[in-house]
């Protein structure tokens, strides 16, 4: 057993200066396969000598010779005659254990070899099923977005369960070990390559989120566009939602197969969650933040011991929004219960520039 570490170690040494490549995974496959029917003609050629030479079972020899190359060694079957021993000593001795040495080494090797082209980004994932595909990556705090975007993907029930996979050249020495840690996996690639899609299972992603690289340049918009349209030639079913920078490229982006189509929001990856889950709230949210839309106001308006189901209805019949919460000693209580009795000096609304001015009515009517 010891001379057998000692192999192992000395091979493996030479072994680890070679470069890892792609090339050399695909030998060593063959090497392996090839050293497994090796080991199997010799474990077979001893186990066929001992059922003539020691008249046992073929079981039997079949198991003193597995036992002998692993170099167990049990005693309960050894061989006796002349040419028993001859034969274990060539076939066993001289040849299957050096074999088994090289092959365990290989096998290590091989697995090193996977182990770093996963932590490179150079795998290919094919079986990979069902995934969200995440599509570049912010040139700027890539890290802390991207641990907020998983985190948000893992919170959201109906995606908690999907794997993550990213397609980005921003890692080319593998992923910070926080979203490793957070189950990202990862290629490293441009997306506008059809090939480099199709080694990420594009056709099988259940989502697929197109960020833009810069969120100020218009030039992001350009790459966005040809990824659209190399995923549209792969004929994927997925959910698309694609980030535009210039607002002239949304119904671009539409047409070239995006189902959503968001503004890049980097201080809040959640909203591209909300719009992945449940398309159409990015409409309503960058409504909400736009001045010539919906807007969000707070109204100091003071009740007491009213339901919720009274002040919203009151809201809606003299027109001056919608409410969504209130305001009491500082803090905003939203989405209350119909039933709920609230006391107040605020109320949280959403409401149209020309509407809100017929707050005083509601202001009257809760007095």
């Amino acid at each position: 057993m010891n001379a057998i570490k000692r192999g192992i170690g000395s091979y493996a040494r030479r072994r680890r200066k070679r470069q890892l490549t792609k090339h050399l995974s695909s030998s060593i496959g063959k090497r392996i396969g090839f050293l497994i029917a090796i080991l199997l003609v010799l474990i077979a050629i001893n186990s066929i000598a001992m059922t003539q030479f020691e008249k046992i079972s073929p079981g039997d020899a079949l198991w003193m010779s597995l036992v002998t190359i692993t170099t167990v060694g049990y005693g309960d079957f050894f061989p006796t005659t002349f040419w028993g021993r001859l034969t274990t000593i060539v076939s066993l001795f001289i040849f299957a254990i050096s074999v088994l040495t090289n092959l365990i080494t290989e096998v290590i090797e091989w697995r090193v070899i996977i182990t770093e082209k996963k932590r490179r980004g150079f795998w290919v994932w094919k079986k990979m099923n069902g995934q969200i595909q995440i599509i570049n990556t912010p040139n700027n705090d890539t890290e802390r977005y991207l641990s907020r975007l998983l985190t948000e993907i893992a919170a959201t029930d109906e995606l908690t369960d999907l794997p993550v996979h990213l397609l980005s050249r921003k890692y080319p020495e593998g992923l910070p070990q926080s979203l490793v840690e957070q189950k990202l996996l990862h290629n490293t690639g441009a997306a506008e390559d059809i090939a480099t899609l199709q080694n990420s299972n594009i056709d099988k992603a259940k989502y697929i989120l197109i960020l833009a690289r810069d969120p100020s340049d218009t030039l992001s918009d350009s790459a966005t566009f040809d990824v659209l349209n190399q995923i549209r030639s792969l004929g994927s079913e997925a959910s698309i939602v694609a980030e535009a920078v210039a607002d002239q490229n949304r119904e671009r982006f539409l047409n070239s197969g995006a189902d959503v189509v968001i503004r890049p929001i980097r201080a809040y990856p959640e909203l591209v969650v909300r719009a992945m889950v449940h398309p159409g709230t990015e409409q309503v949210l960058e409504d909400l933040l736009c001045s010539k839309g919906d807007s969000l106001y707070r109204e100091d308006i003071s009740f007491d011991s009213k339901p919720w189901i009274d002040i919203v209805t009151s809201a809606l019949t003299v027109g001056c929004g919608t409410p969504i919460g209130y305001v009491t000693d500082g803090k905003v209580m939203l989405q209350p219960a119909a039933d709920e009795v609230c006391s107040g000096d605020g109320i949280m609304l959403i409401s149209k520039r020309d509407t809100i001015s017929n707050i005083d009515l509601l202001r009257h009517k809760l007095s």
